[in-house]
């Protein structure tokens, strides 16, 4: 008997519980992300720094209307995160996507990849807005290769 190849392009991914839970927490995250990030650049001084040198210090200045440009931008990365696990064929994975179990840790990846990453624009406003220490950027950036790398073993071992 002839064993059939597995087609990515034929797999259509249906609402779930799962999906639904993440969805909510992803408008929840995203409103409170957003609400802080408001706060945030209503309460900073008209002028704050933009830019930092390596050793830390501020070498250019502007409005803190500038810190929405990212933060929308990485919204919609993260959007596009949550989008995308409904079109897995669209998921870039490091690990072959040849099985349905495999087609699963993929849609996951990108729904977690996509919560986490909403909190990136948070921690990217906190920083140039209140702290100017880079310390929570870097542990979202840190968190996501985490999840990369998690992601990709669960990959792998999917059978």
């Amino acid at each position: 008997m002839e064993q059939k190849k597995f087609d990515l392009k034929s797999v259509k991914v249906h609402r779930t519980t799962e999906a639904t839970v993440f969805e909510l927490a992803f408008a929840i995250v995203a409103a409170i992300v957003w609400g802080v990030i408001i706060w945030m650049v209503l309460r900073a001084p008209d002028v704050v720094p933009t830019h930092f040198d390596v050793a830390g210090n501020p070498n250019a200045y502007g409005s803190p209307l500038g810190i929405l440009i990212p933060c929308i931008i990485l919204t919609l990365a993260a959007l596009g995160c949550m989008v995308v696990a409904y079109f897995p064929r669209f998921i870039n994975m490091p690990f072959p996507v040849n099985s349905i179990r495999r087609v699963e840790t993929a849609i996951r990846s990108a729904r977690v990849a996509g919560l986490t990453l909403m909190l990136l624009p948070l921690a990217l406003a906190y920083t140039l807005l209140v702290s100017q220490s880079p310390l929570f950027v870097l542990l979202c950036v840190a968190v996501l290769i985490v999840e990369i790398v998690v992601f990709t073993m669960l990959g792998y071992r999917a059978k």
